[in-house]
């Protein structure tokens, strides 16, 4: 039976064993990114040379950095949101929080790619095509991991 104060909220509870998926999906993605990465240097290696596979490798590296990064952010908003509720819950006023660190790293993290983007279509000795589908490779670990879900769904039922 769902918690009443969960159900007013407009809120539902999670199965335990759904639990345990969900608990694991940042890991399976992050693994997702390196395997998808390696195959994906061979794969480039194969069909352009070394120029598409350093090209790959490099927007591969900096989409891992930025699932990194995004993770870290996405950690640090909720950490921020928890703490407020428990602030307003024991009635003392929310303090402000420090958005300038946050913003910062969020704009040198876009900041980062467009200059490797910039220095490699600069420079063509690298793939530009191939550093863009590598700095993809994230999505393409989370698509993996939102078909390993729906495929978990449809096996229970």
């Amino acid at each position: 039976m769902p918690n009443k104060d969960i159900v007013e909220q407009g809120f539902s509870q999670i199965p335990a064993a759904e639990q345990a998926l969900l608990a694991g999906a940042e890991q399976r993605i992050a693994k997702g990114i390196w395997v998808l990465g390696i195959v994906g240097i061979g794969v480039c290696w194969l069909w352009g040379g070394w120029s598409w596979s350093a090209g790959f490798m490099v927007g591969a590296a900096l989409s891992a950095l930025n699932f990194h990064w995004m993770k870290r952010a996405v950690g640090a908003l909720a950490d921020l949101a928890s703490s407020q509720a428990v602030q307003e819950a024991a009635g003392e006023p929310p303090r402000q929080p420090e958005t300038a660190p946050v913003v910062i790293r969020f704009v040198l993290r876009y900041a980062l790619i467009g200059v490797a983007g910039y220095v490699i279509f600069k420079s063509s000795f690298i793939s530009l095509g191939a550093f863009f589908a590598g700095l993809f490779l994230f999505l393409a670990a989370i698509l993996a991991e939102v078909a390993y879900q729906v495929y978990r769904a449809f096996r229970k039922s």
